[in-house]
């Protein structure tokens, strides 16, 4: 028997941190070509916004991600730099991100332990070219981003029964650790899109489109004021993987060296930032940790001694 928990999402103010002005004349609307591009620099209350605005017509660009509209895809132009506080975070900016999630962007946003890319869940192309941003083949796994435990209980078959006496209670224990820098693979369950689970290595195919299913899926729900307002705008948690930055290394530089996604959103950086702490409850009746990161990993060891049980370093690699 399988636990669940209505999702209870943190609510946000909308209050204003970045003003952005933004006009052309039809004019000079009519002499850019359709993927002309050109940045704009706007600062009002020590708040920049740097934007690589693009025409509508995109040859590389996929099918829009169920938000309407012409999809983006990737994009030989500069990516959106967006800036936001991780407390109380601009919700109109994030609107904007959203909306091109929607339309089959990949973006870059803060999470509670590292930057991560992020796809629409539902949008095969938007995921495929999350794939392609990062560099890695697409037997990689990814992760979702949850915008509570309700989304956990619907895209997975949730968190295992205490299965001895004197076991603690797998989700009993989640829910203490939630929202919070953990990884938890759990069986998938058929709500969660097919596109989600390919493995190419099972069939030797690069294309998401040939290959086998994998069984389970990398959840996160973390304790992040922006991540959780971004996901509240959206109608399914999000595709994740981290960008494999270490330290402080800021934005604008993820900008650059990812310059085909549609954009990143600036929360600030932390130089002491770790990845999450991946904990595998998808197989037998006893948590196995897969990487000790921000999250403490002893609470899921019955002796307090955590022993990290990884043979393959695929198993834990990409997860935020």
């Amino acid at each position: 028997m399988m636990h669940s928990l209505n999702a209870t999402r943190l609510l946000t103010n909308s209050s204003s941190l970045v003003c952005q002005s933004e006009s052309s004349s039809s004019s000079s609307s009519s002499r850019r070509g359709a993927n002309a591009t050109y940045l704009t620099r706007v600062k009002r209350g020590g708040a920049v916004r740097m934007r690589a605005k693009r025409g509508n017509k995109n040859k590389n660009g996929g099918a829009g991600g169920g938000g309407g509209g012409v999809g983006i895809g990737l994009s030989e132009d500069t990516a959106e730099l967006f800036e936001v506080t991780r407390t109380n975070p601009n919700m109109r900016t994030l609107e904007e991100c959203a909306d091109l999630l929607r339309r089959g962007g990949v973006g870059i946003i803060p999470t509670d332990t590292k930057y991560s890319f992020v796809a629409d869940l539902n949008n095969k192309d938007a995921i495929q070219n999350l794939y392609t941003i990062k560099g890695i083949d697409s037997n990689k796994p990814l992760s979702i981003l949850c915008r509570g435990f309700q989304d956990i209980d619907t895209y997975t078959l949730g968190f295992p029964p205490a299965t001895r006496p004197g076991m603690a209670d797998p989700f009993k224990l989640a829910r203490k650790c939630l929202p919070g820098p953990y990884t938890f693979i759990l069986p998938a369950s058929k709500s969660l899109p097919k596109i989600c689970l390919l493995d190419t290595s099972s069939a030797g195919h690069t294309r998401l489109s040939k290959c086998q299913q994998r069984k389970t899926i990398g959840c996160r729900l973390p304790d992040c004021e922006v991540t959780l307002a971004l996901l509240d705008l959206l109608d399914a948690p999000l595709m994740c993987s981290t960008v494999p930055f270490d330290g402080d290394v800021q934005p604008i530089v993820m900008r650059d060296e990812y310059s085909r996604c549609a954009f990143v959103l600036d929360a600030g950086t932390d130089a002491e930032q770790l990845a999450s702490t991946v904990i595998d409850l998808s197989i037998g009746d006893v948590p196995k940790v897969l990487r000790v990161g921000a999250g403490d990993a002893s609470v899921w060891s019955e002796d307090g001694d955590v022993h990290v049980e990884v043979d393959d370093p695929d198993l834990a690699w990409g997860f935020a």
